[in-house]
């Protein structure tokens, strides 16, 4: 078993950082990962699984005058695949909606004085949190005097319960909807009046305020937009800023909307979105202070960017580890034997040496940062994560035969979005799989491509992919499930009835207690099972210019959190 003596316990943060307890609530996790946050340096106090601390209210931060105006500039790494919100599953896509388009509810995190992987919900569009007469029934009321954007097709009418039905309906039936999974739970949306939204589940769902305050499926797009040819490469909404310009592979430029109905907000007059795909490029950028915010740098272009611009404030937030996804509904790999081998011939700390400095720990379903989840050395599976390359012939041999090798694919994206540690982790994970008897044809495609075949489940073999750090527990429903067809990243098409059911019982659990006892049950049965083999967490960094206030990164991807912040240098 690898020792959990790692670069957590290691790291200097900033004598801002403190430690925050791990909560869970009601219809879904506060605090989830672990953060911290920095611009000097004083050794932290490692957390009990040996983690980077979270952070919390910065205890420098003080009570500052808000000053309207300026324009901010970050950057992205990708231009977005689309921009239409009910298509698309892109992080980078969720990124540019949050900017343009409301939600009911939406993250508290991105402020200051909140862990930026805090997942709690605020009001948005919804006036307060939903009335509930019973267990099925969910009623919103919308803020008074919300509107659309003042441009054209919505000319700033008014925004109705009807809008927001129409988009929650066009999740859910819309045929090149990819957000459907998200929406299995309910059974009807109604609008009684012109303020008034009643959602009727199917059964007790406890995560439907996660769902509609989350990164993806849960935009509002008015139907004249969303039903036109240009709803791929404009944004027309209800939130703080309106899309202006779509230069395509250059930059997104948006402009403060004076009509937004959460005011003060936003402070920013102009925000511009530069998309830099060449990752030195973004790092010589920020160096110069072309840019106001850039972010998801690992270890060397952290510690480059530190020595270069020792005045910018950072964040370093830890990273849920990638993983492999493979044909489990067909040999060999439904074959537990053979996943199981996967595993064990994986020298995950070698990876870690050489991608990320050795920085990170073996990770599992439920991201080790997770407060509930259990660092992987504490599975009673743990041992499947040790490197044994003995232990893993034998499994191959009995599961196809003495001295027989299996001859496979491996599909995966370029590094101009997921870095190169993440092709490189392919290369050496292949080499390291050579060693079993398995294999591998590499296969890499541009992000759009990957993301738009590959990540919707078009591919034979196997496959690797990050992982986004989930903001609902019920997000294992969508890896696993098959009812009533595929789950949307069920990428290794898992059929386990057993599992099956534990989604089911966890989805309707609303007493945390209970939720967490069956939570515990998927952690040891997927860990068991292998049907996903992951790898190791790591460190991204956020680095913002000084004079922009009111900011703290997110662990979550929409940019909406820019309204409340300002710069000292308007």
């Amino acid at each position: 078993m690898e020792e959990n003596s790692n670069y957590w316990l290691r790291r200097k943060v900033s004598r801002r950082t403190t430690i925050r307890g791990a909560a869970l609530a009601g219809v879904g996790a506060g605090a989830f990962a672990l953060v911290g946050c920095g611009d000097d340096d004083d050794t932290p106090k490692g957390t009990p699984g040996g983690l980077l601390p979270t952070a919390a209210a910065s205890a420098s931060a003080v009570a500052k005058t808000p000053k309207p105006g300026g324009s901010l500039s970050f950057q992205i790494s990708s231009p977005p695949p689309s921009l239409d919100p009910y298509t698309q599953t892109s992080f980078v896509n969720g990124y540019m909606n949050g900017l343009s388009y409301s939600k009911l509810y939406r993250f508290k995190a991105g402020v200051p004085e909140v862990s930026p992987a805090d997942n709690t919900m605020e009001t948005d569009l919804a006036e307060k949190l939903p009335e509930q007469a019973d267990p099925l029934t969910f009623i919103f009321k919308l803020k008074p005097g919300a509107k659309w954007q003042n441009v054209a097709p919505v000319n700033g009418r008014a925004l109705t319960s009807e809008d927001v039905r129409y988009a929650f309906d066009r999740y859910m039936n819309f045929e090149k909807s990819v957000h459907k999974g998200n929406w299995s739970w309910v059974d009807k949306i109604e609008a009684p009046d012109a303020q008034t939204i009643k959602i009727t589940a199917k059964a007790p769902y406890a995560d439907a305020v996660q769902i509609l305050g989350g990164n993806l499926g849960s935009y509002i797009s008015p139907k004249e937009h969303a039903e036109s040819p240009e709803a791929a490469t404009k944004m027309v909404g209800s939130g703080p800023f309106i899309h202006t310009e779509f230069q395509t592979g250059v930059s997104l430029s948006f402009k403060k909307n004076a009509d937004y109905y959460d005011k003060p907000y936003p402070y920013l007059d102009d925000v511009k979105t530069f998309i830099t795909t060449d990752q030195a490029k973004r790092v010589a950028d920020f160096s110069a202070k072309s840019v106001d915010l850039t972010w998801l740098f690992l270890a060397d272009e952290r510690d480059q960017l530190k020595k270069q611009r020792p005045d910018a404030k950072f964040d370093e937030q830890q990273g849920i580890g990638g993983y492999i996804y493979l044909r489990t509904d067909k040999p060999p790999f439904n074959d537990k034997r053979v996943r199981q081998a996967i595993s064990l011939a994986l020298n995950r700390k070698a990876i870690r040496d050489a991608t990320s400095k050795g920085e990170g720990v073996p990770d599992q379903l439920y991201h080790v940062g997770f407060p509930f989840a259990r660092q992987v050395k504490d599975l009673p599976q743990g041992k499947l994560w040790d490197y044994n390359v003995a232990e893993a012939k034998k499994l191959m041999a009995a599961a196809i035969g003495e001295g027989k090798t299996i001859e496979t694919t491996w599909d995966h994206a370029d590094a101009v979005i997921y870095t190169q540690a993440y092709v490189d982790t392919a290369t050496l994970a292949q080499a390291q799989l050579k060693e079993i008897g398995i294999n591998v044809k590499d296969q890499v495609a541009p992000y759009a491509q990957y993301i738009s075949t590959t990540y919707q489940g078009q591919y034979e073999g196997m496959g690797h992919s990050p992982r986004a750090v989930a903001y609902w527990l019920d997000f294992v429903t969508e890896r696993f499930t098959q009812k009533p067809k595929r789950g949307r990243i069920n990428l290794s098409y898992v059929n386990d009835p057993k599992l099956e059911v534990l989604l089911d019982k966890q989805r309707g659990q609303f007493k945390l207690e209970e939720r967490l006892g069956t939570v515990k049950q998927i952690e040891e049965l997927v860990a068991e099972e292998q049907y996903e083999i992951y790898f190791s967490t790591d460190t991204r960094t956020f680095f913002w210019n000084p004079e922009l206030q009111n900011y703290r990164p997110t662990a979550w991807f929409p940019y909406t959190h820019l309204i409340k912040a300002w710069k000292d240098k308007a």
